[in-house]
């Protein structure tokens, strides 16, 4: 059991918020795009083959923390070896436009994050979130609000848009502690990436749990490790 703790800090996509499933719902969409832009220029290429590694690409970048999707689409055509056209900059908009709202609307919850939020609510916590932005200012807000978990929280900071600073700067998570007048040294932060929840979590001073959504296979080592988020109740 861990002790002497009064916040908690949670980050949102795959740690509360299920947001694998409108990913790939969201990537299916833009790939339909990429098909209609690429017969309109001359290359009716079919996209099927080049999914797994248009797919681990995103994800790369995703890792590298280049979260404007904007700068991602011709990325990917030059993934596919297209170098001859490229998608212009109100192009690039329309695709991210369209690959967020695609992901918000098919982002679910996963089935214990309600009841862990108000079981740790009803034990006496503070309760913050610490999320990184979506690339474009705004976008990570209105998906939070589709999430309806606002009035859980405490405190939320976007980091990216509330501060320039993003995960595993401590800043932000300093930040929240300072807004909410906690000491880092009783906090704790729960994420599912050990390089940005983690790493950033023990830089500020915060004890930390990582949710094991996937095995990334990278440190740091949290402080504790997790399966599904009701496993918080044997911990906090």
């Amino acid at each position: 059991m861990l002790k002497g703790i009064e916040l908690v800090v949670f980050d949102f996509d795959q740690t509360i918020a299920d947001s694998p499933k409108g990913f790939d719902i969201a990537f299916k969409k833009v790939m339909d795009e990429f098909k209609v832009f690429l017969e309109t220029h001359g290359h009716p290429i079919e996209l099927e083959p080049f999914h797994p590694d248009l797919r681990k690409l995103m994800r790369e970048l995703d890792q590298k923390r280049q979260y404007n999707r904007d700068l991602w689409w011709n990325r990917l055509l030059k993934k596919m070896g297209i170098s001859d056209i490229q998608f212009n900059a109100e192009e690039c908009k329309k695709l991210t436009r369209i690959y967020w709202d695609i992901t918000a609307e098919h982002t679910e919850l996963y089935p214990d994050t309600l009841e862990i939020l108000e079981y740790l609510r009803n034990k006496g916590y503070k309760l913050g979130l610490i999320t990184d932005t979506d690339g474009s200012p705004g976008i990570k807000k209105r998906r939070l609000e589709r999430s309806g978990l606002l009035s859980y929280f405490d405190g939320i900071l976007i980091a990216g848009d509330d501060l320039p600073q993003i995960k595993p700067d401590p800043t932000p998570f300093l930040k929240l502690a300072e807004l909410l007048g906690v000491p880092p040294i009783a906090c704790v932060m729960i994420g599912d990436k050990p390089f940005t929840d983690i790493k950033g979590g023990k830089a500020a001073g915060f004890r930390t749990i990582l949710i094991l959504r996937e095995n990334w296979k990278v440190d740091p080592k949290p402080d504790f490790q997790i399966h599904e988020l009701s496993d918080l109740k044997s911990i906090l």
